[in-house]
């Protein structure tokens, strides 16, 4: 995960805090993904993240200084979704 962009990183890691997923916390510690159970954590943790997302778009909350967007959401799991695939980890 090291050549994806910090702010989706720091984005994650919000989410995943805000809804205690130790899971992806670890991997976005470690910045890798190493096995395929792993990328379905950070898979399974995409479609929450998107859903807490766009209630917080709804509700205009400040993620990281600006507002969150749905299409913050779409960017994040369109990157992750083709770095999964290119470690080898089809979704």
């Amino acid at each position: 995960m090291k050549n994806i962009h910090q702010p989706i990183k720091d984005i994650m890691s919000y989410y995943a805090q805000k809804l205690s997923n130790q899971k992806v916390l670890n991997i976005l510690q470690k910045d890798s993904i190493e096995s395929e159970d792993e990328a379905k954590d950070i898979l399974l943790f995409l479609d929450s993240m998107c859903t807490e997302i766009a209630q917080d778009a709804q509700n205009n909350v400040v993620v990281l200084r600006q507002p969150i967007k749905t299409s913050d959401a779409e960017k994040i799991c369109d990157v992750i979704e083709d770095y999964i695939e290119e470690i080898g980890y089809e979704s």
